[in-house]
């Protein structure tokens, strides 16, 4: 199998991979301005699976990320200090999920948005808890805002399953680690009437069922589309992939774009990059990055290309304003809202809140994960997923999901309690909720949020409150349990009332660039072009019209694989 085509630093690949190229054919040399039939913006699970089967297709394609290396395998040396000697990064242990939030040098996250975003190697699915729900017939619906010709997923979810097949024991010794808290919720969830199900084999049962969390997680170390996707992208000649480059903008000549403008001299007369001529580019930079690009390009509402105008910078490379854009791009958009409960259990084991587990983790467990990347450390913290069904007083269904796991991050507490014990279930309202915000830049041209999205429907407000109340009913009824947050001081109504945004985001940011069959409300067509153009595509989270019933990596994969066969399927290509 040929290469492919490195840009930039050669320690990105694998030294198996480099070992390989170099016995069959030497790396081919960067070719300044060198045309490609597509361009894709972003290297998070979008733009990886588009770049894979595009390149697969026989296709010339450039992937281009913003951020670094990730895995070990990736060229990643962010290793912490009890795993020196190992390639093993913060990216490939499963259980330094928690501390991407605590250490001191977090480069990992985007600088240039306010809420939580990976700008490195795999994007979100590097950086993210790793929970894996393959999508259920309901989240591709028409009900869930989907065109009829996405309604049919499961050629698709297989071809994803097939690549990156869950697993609820990721040790690699197939053991279960840390899983005192499945006989406590089982208690409480029983009495509500749930039942317990392997959740991954029944994707479409999501209603009064609880089991184990699944996770993306490959040999007791992240999985995702990098360790997938990405590697047989990689031995492809015609692939080439590009890390620390950032994209400003698209070079339009009215409704085509011919080019990308990017940071690097090094990869084209000051930094643009071509296609050809009927070339493509995809923007997979995630929901704020690729509505950021469309403002800089003149695509977007007018005052947020108002704002692009606004920097001198920016502003040179927008086209004439009689070929801006209106759409509503940054509009209509969805994060589930999530309240925390915080409990105490004797039989729980909080594991210290992970608090040193990237500087001094448990010796024992962290001899066992390097020995064979088996025990605590080849889990993340998530232990149990359940869900229920409500139907909400305007007769809308909705899904709530609970995600449970040992230790709590914050409590706010009158109780005395023992914080070893401690376990939080995170309570968050999904598929079918009506809350809408909006997202844009402000005149730094940071991405933010500009509206919140969570909970401006009064009706969204009363069945979280409602699945609050059930979640708690039966707490009497399992020995030794004990509610401490919110605590006795105050009402359910009020704790959620009174709940910080700030900790209610998921940081599952949906609609942005909203896939549908009209312009005045979506931002793609049912092929992902952007409309009023010629040549320029999205895939990336921001196309989903609404969340789906879980964590949402499973369905943009499975939306990621039908978006290229749709891509590739489209007349007048390369």
């Amino acid at each position: 199998m040929l290469p492919c085509l490195l840009l930039g630093s050669l320690a990105f690949a694998s030294a198996a991979a480099l070992a390989r190229s170099s016995a069959s054919k030497p790396l081919a040399p960067t070719v300044i301005g060198t045309p490609y039939d597509y361009i894709i913006v972003g290297a998070g699970p979008g733009g990886i699976i588009a770049a894979d089967r595009l390149s697969e297709a026989g296709k010339k394609v450039l992937l281009l990320e913003r951020g670094g290396p990730s895995t070990g395998e990736t060229g990643g040396t962010y290793i912490a200090d009890w795993a020196q000697g190992t390639n093993l990064t913060m990216f490939d242990i499963p259980d330094l999920y928690e501390s991407l939030f605590t250490v001191t040098n977090p480069w990992y996250w985007c600088d240039d948005i306010t809420v939580y975003a990976g700008c490195l190697l795999g994007g979100g699915t590097s950086i993210n808890g790793g929970l894996y729900w393959y999508p259920t017939d309901e989240d591709f619906s028409v009900e869930n805002g989907w065109p009829k010709s996405w309604t049919n997923h499961t050629p698709y979810t297989s071809k994803m399953v097939q690549r990156l097949p869950s697993t609820d024991h990721p040790s690699t010794d197939g053991k279960r680690y840390l899983e005192q808290l499945e006989p406590v919720l089982a208690q409480l969830l029983q009495g509500q009437g749930y039942s317990q199900i392997t959740i991954n084999d029944s994707p479409n049962l999501k209603d009064h069922v609880f089991g184990y969390s699944a996770f993306d997680f490959l040999n007791g170390k992240r999985g995702g589309p990098v360790a997938t996707y990405l590697q047989t992208a990689l031995k492809r000649s015609n692939f080439a992939y590009k890390d620390h480059t950032l994209v400003s903008n698209v070079v339009r000549n009215g409704s085509t774009i011919t080019a990308v403008q990017t940071n690097d001299t090094s990869l084209g007369p000051n930094g643009i990059i071509p296609i050809t001529s009927n070339g493509r580019v995809i923007l997979s930079a995630g929901s704020y990055g690729t509505a950021r690009i469309l403002f800089q390009s003149g695509i977007g509402p007018s005052d947020m290309i108002s704002l692009v105008e606004g920097n001198a910078v920016a502003a040179k490379n927008l086209p004439p304003k009689s070929d801006y854009i209106n759409l509503p791009v940054g509009m209509n958009i969805s994060d589930n809202p999530s309240i925390n409960l915080v409990f105490t259990h004797p039989s729980i084991d909080a594991y210290d809140d992970w608090a040193d587990v990237w500087s001094d983790p448990r010796p024992a467990d962290a001899r066992q994960y390097l020995k064979d990347q088996s025990g605590v450390l080849a889990g993340t913290t998530p232990k149990v997923n359940f869900w229920r069904s409500y139907t909400g007083s305007d007769g809308q269904q909705r899904y709530m999901q609970g995600t449970s796991r040992p230790g709590a991050s914050l409590v706010n507490t009158s109780y005395a309690y023992n914080a070893s014990q401690t376990f939080t279930v995170t309570t968050y309202l999904s598929w079918g909720i009506t809350s809408r915000g909006r997202l844009g830049i402000n005149t730094s041209l940071t991405g933010t949020p500009l509206v919140n999205p969570w909970l401006t429907d009064p009706v969204d407000k009363a069945v979280i409150i409602q699945a609050l109340e059930d979640i708690i009913s039966t707490v009497s009824r399992v020995e030794g349990l004990t509610l401490i947050m919110p605590d006795n001081t105050t009402t359910l109504h009020d704790y959620v009332d009174n709940y910080s945004p700030d900790a209610m985001g998921s940081n599952h940011w949906v609609g942005a660039t909203k896939l549908g069959s009209d312009p005045s409300l979506a931002v793609v067509d049912e092929n992902l072009k952007v409309f009023s153009t010629d040549n320029l595509f999205v895939v990336d989270a921001s196309i989903i019209p609404k969340l789906p019933t879980g964590n949402p990596q499973g369905t943009l994969m499975s939306a990621a694989e039908q978006a290229a066969a749709r891509i590739l399927a489209l007349s007048g290509g390369p």
